[in-house]
Order: structure tokens, then sequence, then C-alpha cells
């Protein structure tokens, strides 16, 4: 068949208009907005779980390291790892690839910009726990230059293209930066302001749309308005001013693995660095965002370190919620009408702060626990109640364990009920574990246990005091402490601070805990490899850790009338390194009082002298 001339004319404008079609589709040649399909993230953009905000990113991890006991024990590995990190070198690498292969002006000052600005940086949890998610939001200043040549190329690169036309109402376009064929991150600016996403899906829905909740809350991060700006910032009570130094705000949510509503009146801790415009200033500074209005009673800690049992590797005091724990215990104790009352009774027999205290005799996985009643009336009236619960919640299937009428086909030890010192009534039920606080080979029952170690998990109150933990030892100290018979903790602090001080730790009998917790962590089968890094790596710093002064957190002035931040100080007493944050050498005295503590990591605590030395972190 003969084609004539006005066939062929057609058939090659439909090859063209076709082949153009193809190639708009597969490179997008023409400056269309392109389709980037993302897996969306579902994220609250007005409470991120971290903020930072700094004068210059660059330079925080060094700052870190002014401070005389991260300096210990992170060294300059800290500041390489993150002047090394992925997001980082994958952000600058692409960046100087847009410049070679288009031809751009980008000196590698301007490049240095990109992390030497003053910044906002927001963060959210992952699926794993950990910081993963991110926003940044910065004035670009210098940064100016490299973003008006990138966005001339968004239409002729592979690598930067134009996910959407508008961000909000800023009407900012928004670019994706393909870091790899797996990673993009999303960048917009208005004017002197830019933000960057560390996921395509905090903004974009599943087909490549923006989400308009998610878009209005970016936006608002490139307006001019300080005060739109500052929506995170007004979430933690922060003010909206250029910052100055470092500012690291950690929710306590965050820091809680979730469990903040148990003791709502903690929202944040935040950490200051420098106060004066070249960052500067004194070192770290450190304060707690409390809310009394929903703090259940005084959180006075007083009569908690009365009660705990002296030289704790680390111990903290917590404001709890009484009720909502309450309410926990009564959704964990299945359908027993007894043992769901007894759940409700408890919730309402406990009052103030509890505390939870880890010691190097024990284990990091066995903490001592102490919480007091309302009043010491209330002991006789709780004992049945926390019998009922300590049976039903405590103990785990005992495939060897001798059954009877009330044990029913999942079979445990059987509690036992004695008395104690200070007129205490205990509650004890061994528990297999593997890495329990006890051989099963001494135990009387041994043959009923399921595992070469278990737990002596105890319950006990005496008087108003109840304590707990899965290691008796620690139970029989704090009872030795109530009958006077063993020092507390309080003979160490002072006298006139104890109610307002939240936590101490003694970092000589801290490293030596986290030694051989660490060791006896090692996989069988890679423990040489392991070893080796542990020995390297971890041990050193920790030798370092050892020669510290005990040190304890204070809340200047206690509880505030209002929602606000309360400025926390560091005491440090006793032989040792002080913990100060000042960025200034310790003296040549301390060092030298601490030189025994460098060779022998696993010494006892050092004694609490009379003086302290304190300093504002």
């Amino acid at each position: 068949m003969k084609l004539t001339r006005k066939q062929i004319a057609v058939g090659a404008v439909a090859l063209v208009v076709a082949g153009a079609a193809v190639v708009q589709m597969v490179w997008h040649p023409f400056g269309r907005t392109r389709a980037l399909h993302a897996r969306q993230v579902q994220l609250d953009l007005t409470y991120p779980d971290a903020l930072i905000d700094s004068q210059s990113l660059s330079q925080l991890p060094r700052d870190v390291l002014r401070v005389p006991l991260l300096r210990d024990v992170l060294t300059e590995d800290f500041v390489a790892y993150y002047e090394g990190n992925e997001d980082r070198l994958s952000v600058a690498g692409a960046l100087r690839r847009l410049a070679y292969e288009q031809k751009l002006d980008l000196a590698e000052t301007v490049l240095k910009h990109v992390f030497d600005e003053p910044a906002r940086v927001m963060l959210w949890r992952g699926p794993d726990d950990k910081l993963r998610y991110w926003v940044l939001s910065m004035q670009r200043n210098g940064l100016a230059k490299a973003l008006e040549a990138v966005a001339t190329v968004a239409t002729s690169d592979t690598q930067l293209t134009k996910v959407a036309d508008g961000l909000g109402d800023s009407g900012a376009p928004v670019y994706a930066l393909r870091l790899s064929a797996t990673r993009s991150i999303l960048i917009a600016s208005k004017g002197d302001r830019l933000i960057a996403l560390s996921e395509p899906g905090i903004l974009m829905d599943k087909d490549g749309k923006p989400i308009s909740k998610q878009a209005s809350a970016l936006a608002a991060l490139l307006s001019d308005d300080a005060g739109k700006r500052n929506v995170q910032g007004t979430a933690y009570a922060l003010p909206a001013q250029e910052p100055t130094g470092h500012h690291v705000v950690v929710s306590a949510n965050y820091l809680s693995f979730g469990y903040q509503q148990y003791f709502p009146g903690i929202e944040a801790l935040r950490f200051d660095f420098g106060s004066g415009k070249d960052g500067g200033g004194n070192g770290w500074q450190s304060a707690a965002l409390i809310d009394p209005s929903r703090l259940t009673g005084k959180w006075d800690n007083a009569g908690l370190w009365r009660a705990l049992p002296s030289d704790p590797a680390a111990c903290a005091t917590l404001p709890v919620d009484w009720k909502a724990a309450g309410t926990l215990l009564k959704s964990v104790t299945g359908d027993a009408k007894e043992v769901s009352e007894a759940a409700a009774h408890v919730g309402d027999a406990f009052a103030g702060p509890a505390a939870a205290c880890w010691y190097g005799k024990s284990s990091l996985v066995a903490p001592l626990f102490v919480a007091k009643l309302s009043s010491a009336s209330q002991a006789e009236v709780v004992k049945p109640a926390l019998a009922a619960l300590f049976g039903q919640i405590i103990g785990s299937y005992e495939a060897k364990a001798q059954a009877d009428d009330k044990s029913g086909p999942y079979k445990r030890l059987p509690v036992t009920t004695k008395p104690g010192p200070a007129n205490a009534t205990l509650w004890q039920r061994p528990v297999s574990a593997r890495y329990g606080t006890a051989q099963s080979a001494d135990a009387p029952f041994a043959a009923q246990l399921s595992s070469e170690r278990y737990f002596p998990v105890t319950l006990a109150i005496a008087g108003d005091v109840v304590v707990f933990s899965p290691d008796a030892r620690l139970v029989d100290d704090a009872l030795a402490v109530l009958a006077k018979r063993f020092p507390a903790v309080a003979d160490s602090l002072p006298k006139d601070k104890t109610d307002r001080i939240v936590l101490t730790m003694t970092p000589a009998s801290l490293a030596p805990l986290v030694r051989r917790e660490a060791g006896a962590a090692l996989p069988a089968d890679q423990e040489a490899v392991f070893l080796n890094a542990a020995q390297t790596h971890l041990f050193p710093k920790l030798k370092a850790l050892s020669r510290y002064a005990p040190v304890s957190l204070l809340l200047d002035g206690g509880v505030p009338s209002s929602r606000g931040w309360v400025p926390v100080t560091w005491l440090s007493s006793g032989r040792g390194l002080p913990a100060g944050g000042d960025g200034t050498p310790p003296p040549a005295d301390a060092a030298a009082a601490s030189a025994p503590l460098a060779d022998a990591p696993t010494a006892a605590a050092a004694t609490p002298a009379s003086e302290d030395n304190t300093s504002s972190q």
C-alpha cells in the first residue's frame, strides 16, 4: 500500500506528539509540577517531640563538649559523627552536584551557610521511637544566592523537581531534592525564610497532593510575622525571638516513652547554651517546664529521700497522677471483681511523688520504687488491695511449679507473706528470668523454676511508705532505712534543699553498673567482637564518668504558681570532678582528689563532703 504525502505528514505529527508526551512523562523538561508519591507520615506539626533553636547549627555539637562532663564522656567522636551525618552529607553533596552539572556559581562558603544560620529544628519520633522526622525553619541570608540559582534549574534537572505550586496560603512553591534513589527532602522558601522537611510524607499524601492541614501549619513558618512562626515555641512557652547560642527542648512524653500521662505536671526539659550574641555565655543551663495546675499534690521529695537507701547509682522522683495510675492498674487486672475494686482503691490511697532508684549491687532491670500513702492510717486499709494486686499481676508461667486448686492452668510459684523491719508486711514471689538478680541453684524452690536465674519480686508496706522491687535486697535495704539501721539518701543531701531535689546520681556507682550490664548483654556468638568494641569505645568513657563527684538536680524556687520554666541547678558534692556546665577546666585540687577513681571505676561511691560545690547548669 502506497502512502500519500498527507498520510505521511499526519503520521509524522502523531509520532512527534507521542514522543513529546513520553518524554514529558518520564523527564518533565517543560516545567510542569510533578507528582511525588510518598508514604504519608502522621505528625502533629504544632507539637514536636524535641525542638532546637540555634544561632549556628554547625557549632552545636562542638559547644555541647564545652560542658566538662559531656566533654569527657562524648569526646571528639561526637562532633565527627554529626559533621559526618548522612543527611548533612547528602544535602551538601546534592547541592554540589547541582552546582557542577548546571554550572552554577555556588562557592563552598555559600554551601557552608546551609548549616551556619540561625535556625529552628523540630523533631518527631518515628516508629522505632528515635527522633527520625524533622522540619528545619531558618532565615536563609547567605543561602539566598544558592536557592535563587537552584530554583532556575528545577525545570531541567532530575534531582530537583517542583512538587507543589503553592504551600498553603504562602504561595511558595515546594521542591523535592532527591538525595538517593529512595530518599528525598522537600524545600520551600519565601522572602528570606526557608523550610526543609526530612520526609515528603510530612506534607504530601500517598497520591502526591499536599495535605491542607499540614500545608497550613508549614506555611506559617514562612510568615513575616514572628508570632505566627512561633506556634511550636508557644507550645513549649518559648518567646518569639531570634536564638542566641543554642536552646534544646525535649518533651517529657518522649523522654518517658509515652508515659507522661501519669505525671502530666512536667511537660519538658530545656538546656540552654550561651547567652550572648557570640554564643559564648557561661556554659549550659537547665530548666523544667512545669504546670502546677496538673500536679495532683505538692512535689515535696523530702519524705522520699529519707526512705531511700544511700549511695544510689541514680535516683529520680516524679509527681505521679495517682488517679491515672489507678485507672491503668484497673485495666490490667482482668475481670476479677475483687482485684478490680482493689485497683481502684489503690489509686485513691497514694499521694505525692514517687521515686525510682538504681543501685550498683543490683541490676538496671531491677530498680527500687518507693511511694507514700496519703496517711499512715491508710496502710491497714490498703493492705488487702495491695496483696490482691500483687498476686494477680506479678509472676510468669512456671512449667515445673507445683499446682494447687487455686492456681488453675496458669501455674506460678506461690506468694509468701511475712513481717519485716519497721513493722512492715512483705509479699514475695519468685519469677524465673534469664537476667534475674538471684541464682536459682541457691533457692529451696529451685526445682520449680524454669531458668538458671530468677527475680525475688518483693512488695512491702511500712507505715505510710510502700516499697517495690524485682530485687528483694533493695527492699530489705529500704526497710532497714525506715528502721533506722541503714543510712538514707537524705543523709548526704543539703537538709534545707531535700524537698526541691528531684534527681541524684553517683557516677562512681553508675559507671561500674553500666559496665557490668553491658558485659552481661553481649551476645554469646559474637562476644569477642562486641567486647573489643566495648573496651575501645564504651569502657574508657565509663572510666571518665566515674571520676565525677555525686550530683543532684534542684528546682530553684520549687514549683511555680503558674505554668512556666523553672531553673534547675546542678549540685556537686564530695570527692571528684564537679559536673558543672561553665565550660571552664576543673580546679587542680578537684582533679587530684578524683585521681584514685580514674584507676578504679568499680569502686564504691565517694563519701559526700560537708560543703556543696554548686553550679548552675
